[in-house]
C-alpha cells in the first residue's frame, strides 16, 4: 500500500470499546464483527431506498458517533509510525525482537510515572490492563506487516510462554492506536466511561512522546538477513 493511504490511516484513530474496557475473548470479537456486519448491512438497505426518512440518517449518525472515540497521536509519533512503515515495507528491515522497551515494560513505566504524579487511580489501572489485552489479541492478526509475519512465527517458537506484550515493543502499540477503530464495538457508554478512555490513552501517547528517544530509536531495526528474505519469499 502506498505511503499516502498510510499517511492518511495516522492522523488519528478510534477507539471502540465496550463499557470501560471490553474483554478479549472469542464470544466478544465474534460480537464485534456480527455488530458492524449488522451496521454495514442497514447502511445498505438505506442507501438502495430512496427518500429514506431523516430518522433513518439521524439513526446512523448516531451509531456512529457513539462508537467511535477519538484517539490523537502526537505529531511526532505520525512521523515514527511513516518511518516504522518505510522501514519494514519498502527497506525491509526488522524489528529486534524481543524489544528492548517491550510494550509491558513502557506501560509499567507510565504507570509508575502516573503513580507519582496523580494518585493511584483504579479507572487507569483498567485502562491500561485494557490496553494490553488489546494488543496481545490482535497483534498477530492485524498489526503486523506480511513482512513481518516470519518473524512472529519464529518468535513466538523461540519464546513459548511468553506474552507478545513481553516481546514486541512501542512500534506495534502505536500501530494498535491506528488500527484499533476497525475491529472494536461497543455496548452503551457514558459520557464518563469515554473521557476516562480518552484522558489516560492520551497521556500514554503523551509520556510515549516525550521519551520517544528513548522508545523509538532507529537502532531497534535491522536489516532482514538473505536467509529471512529467502524464507519470507522475498
Amino acid at each position: 500500500r502506498s505511503k499516502q493511504w498510510y499517511q492518511r490511516r495516522v492522523r488519528g484513530d478510534e477507539w471502540i470499546p465496550e463499557t470501560r474496557i471490553l474483554k478479549f475473548n472469542d464470544t466478544n470479537l465474534k460480537k464485534q464483527s456480527e455488530l458492524k456486519e449488522h451496521h454495514k448491512k442497514a447502511q445498505n438497505r438505506g442507501k438502495n431506498k430512496k427518500g429514506r426518512s431523516a430518522d433513518t440518517t439521524e439513526s446512523e449518525e448516531a451509531f456512529a458517533a457513539k462508537v467511535s472515540i477519538h484517539i490523537e497521536l502526537p505529531d511526532q509519533l505520525k512521523l515514527a509510525l511513516l518511518d516504522d512503515w518505510d522501514l519494514i515495507t519498502q527497506q525491509k528491515h526488522l524489528l529486534k525482537l524481543p524489544a528492548t522497551n517491550s510494550v509491558a515494560s513502557v506501560i509499567a513505566e507510565f504507570r509508575v510515572y502516573s503513580t507519582h504524579v496523580d494518585a493511584p487511580d483504579s479507572d487507569r489501572d483498567q485502562v491500561l490492563e485494557g490496553v494490553l489485552g488489546y494488543f496481545s489479541r490482535l497483534l498477530g492478526m492485524q498489526l503486523l506487516y506480511k513482512f513481518e509475519r516470519l518473524q512472529y512465527a519464529d518468535t513466538l517458537e523461540d519464546n513459548k510462554g511468553i506474552s507478545v506484550c513481553e516481546l514486541y515493543g512501542v512500534e506495534h502499540l502505536l500501530r494498535l492506536f491506528v488500527r484499533i477503530g476497525e475491529h472494536l464495538a461497543f455496548t452503551e457508554l457514558d459520557n464518563n466511561a469515554i473521557s476516562v478512555l480518552q484522558k489516560y490513552i492520551q497521556q500514554l501517547l503523551m509520556f510515549i512522546e516525550r521519551h520517544r528517544e528513548k522508545y523509538l530509536q532507529t537502532n531497534n531495526y535491522v536489516i532482514a538477513t538473505p536467509d529471512y528474505l529467502r524464507r519470507a519469499g522475498v
